[in-house]
């Protein structure tokens, strides 16, 4: 896939750095090993953006609440002409009722939720802190009423992809309107359990036929990256969203600018029959890891 930059884009994301007060499966952030975007490095990647036409703006890492900036950042980006301002976080810090509405005061618009499970206790295995859970539903107590658009951002491991319906069913109810599914990398790790966590996509299949009747009845959307439409019934194909399709242009913390199908965690490890697939010109592909894991069987071309 190409790492060109597009001349012109509409979305534009700044990994801020890798620090996070959780550690997931198959995630190696933590505090203050990796590289950081500095506040005023940040603001001038803001600048660039909207010089290239982005009107969206996500702010990732890492954590980025754990930032003293992030508020800032999101009041120079309304400054700017953002006309949205997305914040993807685990929701911990949010337990505290002003973050929340700090966010609101500052012109954020959007806030994406990490997600694992409906199940508390399934979810803090994923996150490897006791607890979460716990604080991700305070979070979401303290966003009621408040002008924020929720979408949650679920990630997809042998122990959360059975209940995905009910993951969706549990926070469609809390306010969620909109749920993207990620397939747990494990690009990353040389850790045996990582890979094991990584489900097939016929178990996420199954699963996604289920959470997209669910979603449906609830009027909230549903979109499933990384699981490539060859792997899906034709029913569950228009679910698929690729990495292209989002016209998102990220820069990471060490300040290197790259569209986002360009990364090896959207896909790009195609095999020899992909050619022949009549999805190819829009489907990036399964990932590498993946492969390595599960191997092609599951992908039989579309004709």
């Amino acid at each position: 896939m190409s790492s060109a930059l597009p001349p012109r884009f509409d979305f534009l994301e700044l990994s801020l750095d890798d620090r996070c007060n959780l550690r997931c499966v198959g995630c190696f952030s933590c505090e203050g090993r990796g590289a950081s975007l500095s506040t005023a490095r940040a603001a001038e990647w803001l600048k660039w953006g909207r010089s290239r036409g982005a009107t969206r703006l996500w702010l990732g890492g890492g954590e980025p609440l754990l930032r003293g900036d992030v508020i800032g950042l999101s009041r120079a980006a309304r400054a700017l002409g953002y006309a949205e301002v997305h914040v993807q976080t685990n929701g911990v810090r949010l337990a505290y009722p002003g973050v929340a509405r700090a966010l609101v005061t500052a012109g954020v618009t959007h806030l994406r939720l990490n997600l694992k499970s409906h199940d508390a206790a399934i979810h803090d295995r994923a996150t490897s802190v006791d607890g979460s859970h716990a604080l991700l539903d305070e979070a979401l107590t303290n966003l009621t009423g408040l002008t924020l658009e929720l979408a949650g951002d679920v990630l997809l491991t042998t122990e959360t992809t059975p209940g995905l319906a009910q993951t969706v069913s549990a926070y469609a109810a809390r306010g969620v309107r909109a749920f993207s599914l990620w397939l747990l990398s494990a690009a990353d790790s040389r850790e045996p359990a990582v890979a094991a966590a990584v489900p097939s996509l016929t178990a996420v299949a199954r699963a996604l036929a289920d959470a997209v009747e669910v979603a449906d009845a609830a009027e909230v959307a549903l979109e499933s990256l990384h699981t490539p439409p060859c792997a899906l019934p034709p029913a569950l194909r228009s679910r698929f969203k690729p990495a292209g399709a989002w016209g998102l242009v990220v820069v990471d913390a060490s300040a290197r600018p790259f569209p986002l199908a360009a990364s090896p965690f959207e896909g790009g490890a195609y095999t020899e029959s992909c050619g022949r697939c009549a999805a190819r010109p829009s489907c990036p592909g399964p990932r590498a890891d993946y492969r390595a894991i599960h191997g092609d069987s599951e992908l039989v071309p579309i004709t």
